[in-house]
């Protein structure tokens, strides 16, 4: 593969969690679209996304409450969960696997934000997970759908993620964090393109 077979979509939820100037710089690296919060309109948003072209590579980026991992720790998924009810029930899906990633990260995305507010029972099922986030899972089934309806081959995907919280304060709080978290998260996204094109060289 070289560069210009090399074509890559970054999605991320709002332009808050890498801010307007690295969103500037992002687009001359590769399509930014955002996705908005929460599974339903990640799942929408991801599938419009893909009519617009051929992507060999996919990078999701954002923020990630978790219970294990210090706040600005940047975290790559490699196996993506199912949240909420669905997690240990009769309904529960089956995990999405990456090959790209840490092997042993895991990220699970629930369709509430989880804070100071959220059910003790809630908190529980989310508990064994590397972190949590909102969007994640709905992204991963989107390209898998539509990889299936195109008959195309699926995308490389990659997770980048960084903890904004311990799950255990406000959106309002999230919105102050986000900001201090902002460069690292750019500085960790412009690295991976840079990867991903050199590894077509």
């Amino acid at each position: 593969m070289n560069n210009n077979s090399i074509k890559i979509l970054l999605l991320t939820a709002v332009a808050d969690e890498l801010g307007e100037r690295a969103i500037e710089t992002l687009r001359q690296l590769c399509d930014v679209k955002f996705t908005g919060v929460g599974k339903l309109c990640a799942f929408e948003a991801t599938l419009e996304a893909l009519q617009d072209g051929d992507y060999t590579h996919i990078i999701n980026v954002g923020t990630c409450g978790s219970f294990h991992h210090a706040p600005s720790s940047l975290l790559f998924p490699s196996r993506v969960v199912q949240g909420d009810i669905y997690i240990d029930s009769d309904f529960a899906t089956q995990p999405i696997n990456l090959n790209t990633g840490d092997a042993s990260t895991s990220i699970v995305s629930s369709d509430n934000f989880i804070g100071s507010d959220t059910a003790p029972t809630q908190l529980k099922l989310l508990e064994p997970y590397d972190c949590m986030d909102m969007e994640s899972y709905a992204i991963m089934r989107a390209i898998l759908f539509h990889s299936k309806q195109t008959n195309t081959p699926l995308p490389e995907v990659h997770m980048i993620k960084i903890v904004s919280d311990a799950a255990d304060g406000t959106l309002e709080e999230w919105r102050e964090r986000i900001e201090r978290l902002q460069s690292k998260l750019t500085d960790a996204t412009i690295a991976k393109i840079q990867a991903i094109n050199n590894s077509g060289n």
